[in-house]
């Protein structure tokens, strides 16, 4: 059942150096606050990403024509980390199947149970790489027990900068292993990634008991790695920590041309020294060099083919790795997809319509509740939001905050998409409505600010995924040159869907002063020749909307489509027995369910 009060993570208290705690709010309950260790998130603190998209970070980056507020909401870490870590101190009722399809189905063709690993004679995994990177697919793994739990095992390995060029130089990935826990029934190593792009595939492994069943946990070892220069991976910060506050304090939707330049000119500026500052490394770090790297992961862990996990923006590595080697595809897993072939009016159609249904479910919630910031009008509390924001943006709201002891725009539509995330935020989002109505920030912000691991003096986490934002996404996406007949579909769609633009703000180009060029997709069908990709997501997700994850499914050649009648971001152990069952049978039994099955 729904926890009616605010998360403990969420709230300005005051050992996090956020205002005093409101009297009327609980304390924090054991294992639920920061600071934690041993819980499911990618970090031990649930306001941190980490997935379900992202308890680790807020929307997943998509297109490079995207507003302010996007491109700092492009978290989608992992919704299902922070769920995880939030299970600690408030373990969830295990939902009952909501559909009448069957769980499984079909088994997936050539992937019935399977030894650990189809070797060569000699033992290693066969050798079917270009002689030129033999250096990186030959070296060793010098696995030790990681520092914070001897269970678990620590490594590093080294990939090249620029593939065309791998006598260069050279990243060093970093990377933990949570041993299979029953060895005797081990079928190989499963490579996990939380999406961001900028969440810790390390820190995603460290919670791996949170984060996938114990019968996942018994046949595979979960192996969780920072990718190319985020985390603990040769880390590329490119971003200042009044770089990032000029993201959040920018006016995300200008009211006039002036207003414009001032928003171009601040977020040119910030690329450019992003840029400037990254170097070289910053110009290789795109999704594509990091399905690389997990090929030549592949081979140092002895697999054949690459058992694979990932949440929101790790489905678009998950993707992308499938098209490029898709005989090498074992069981893969993308949860709350997204499709690396979606054009910039299918994103807008998705991006409107997941927003669309969580602003919704929370509000049938909230309106329910007899101190609804909103009222008891479901009618009127979607413009209540719209006057909140409008006014928000002409007078700020005070906090209490030193630094920021007046917040606009950037910061509150922020906080609210972020609480959308998941239902378990959505009283802490009524409280902080409620407050940001009497002129007064400091919840949303507290909100905003854990989850960018913003502290008390300015300072950003090096963690941050922000550091990730701006070299993977120019990297990933076309830059678009202004394509009139989409100007003005957008244009129709932001008149219609009033409260949606607010939050996404003004569109444009936040990558025309990034001195590489994007990626062209192919727009043609992905992964043609891989086995079964199973892909999940929940029908009324803000991050990842389902329209995307359906997508997804349709452009992978062997896409196998699963969805879950559910809010928020992150489907796979999140409380639905069903999803879990069908996810479980096809990682440890090669069952795929049958496509198109919801739960």
């Amino acid at each position: 059942m729904l926890n009616e009060d605010p998360r403990p993570d969420d709230l300005p208290d005051a050992p996090t150096g956020y205002a005093a705690l409101p009297p009327s709010y609980p304390a924090p309950s054991p294992g639920a606050g920061r600071g934690g260790t041993d819980g499911p998130g990618g970090s031990g603190d649930p306001a941190h990403p980490a997935p379900t998209g992202g308890p680790g970070t807020g929307r997943t980056a998509r297109s490079s024509l995207r507003p302010v507020l996007a491109a700092v909401a492009v978290v989608a870490v992992v919704a299902a980390l922070v769920l995880a870590v939030w299970r600690i101190g408030n373990p969830p009722t295990v939902a009952q199947p909501r559909v009448t399809a069957p769980a499984s189905g079909v088994p997936a063709p050539g992937t019935t149970d399977v030894p650990p690993a189809t070797q060569a004679p000699n033992g290693s995994v066969r050798a079917d790489y270009p002689a030129a990177l033999a250096p990186f697919y030959t070296q060793q793994l010098g696995w030790s027990p990681c520092a914070d739990n001897a269970k678990h095992e620590c490594a590093t390995m080294e990939v090249p900068v620029d593939y065309a060029k791998p006598a260069g130089d050279r990243f060093t990935l970093a990377l933990r292993k949570a041993p299979a826990t029953q060895p005797s029934k081990r079928l190989g190593s499963l490579v996990i990634n939380p999406g961001g792009p900028g969440g810790s595939g390390v820190e995603y492994a460290q919670y791996s008991s949170f984060v996938f069943s114990p019968g996942v946990r018994a046949a595979y070892d979960i192996v969780g790695f920072d990718p190319r220069g985020i985390g603990a991976s040769s880390p590329v910060r490119c971003l200042s920590n009044s770089d990032m506050d000029l993201l959040f304090s920018a006016d995300p939707t200008p009211d006039s041309a002036a207003e414009r330049s001032t928003l171009l000119a601040d977020v040119d500026g910030v690329t450019k020294r992003c840029a400037a500052r990254g170097g070289d490394r910053a110009m290789h770090m795109s999704t594509t060099e990091v399905a690389r790297d997990m090929d030549v992961m592949r081979v140092l862990l002895g697999d054949e083919k690459l058992n694979f996990f990932g949440g929101s923006y790790g489905t678009f590595l998950g993707a992308i790795y499938a098209d490029t080697f898709p005989k090498k595809v074992g069981r893969m897993v993308l949860d709350s997809a997204m499709s690396p072939n979606q054009t910039e009016q299918q994103e807008m159609t998705y991006d409107i319509q997941g927003f669309e249904s969580s602003i919704d479910a929370f509000i049938d919630w909230c309106v329910a509740r007899p101190d609804c910031a909103l009222g008891s009008d479901k009618a009127g509390a979607r413009q209540k939001i719209v006057d909140l924001l409008d006014s928000v943006e002409k007078n700020g709201l005070t906090t209490t905050k030193p630094g920021l002891t007046r917040i606009g725009e950037g910061w509150v539509g922020f906080a609210i998409f972020m609480c959308l995330y998941s239902d378990q935020s959505w009283p802490t989002l009524d409280k902080g409505l409620a407050q940001a109505f009497t002129g007064k920030g400091d919840i949303l912000l507290a909100k905003g600010m854990s989850v960018v691991e913003r502290g008390i003096t300015g300072d950003y986490a090096p963690s941050t995924y922000l550091q990730a934002m701006i070299p993977v996404r120019c990297a990933d996406w076309p830059r678009s040159a202004g394509d009139p007949s989409l100007a003005a579909e957008q244009k129709k769609a932001k008149a219609a869907h009033p409260l949606w633009a607010r939050m996404t703000g003004e569109l444009y180009d936040n990558c025309r002063t990034w001195p590489t060029a994007g990626r062209a997709p192919k727009g043609t069908t992905l992964a043609a020749g891989a086995d079964p990709i199973l892909v999940i997501g929940n029908e009324r997700d803000p991050a990842t909307p389902i329209g995307g994850t359906k997508q997804l499914a349709k452009d992978l050649a062997s896409g196998v489509l699963l969805t879950s009648d559910h809010d928020g971001h992150g489907t796979y152990y999140a409380g639905n027995s069903c999803v879990d069952s069908a996810v479980d049978g096809y990682l440890l039994r090669g069952t795929a369910p049958r496509d198109g099955t919801t739960c």
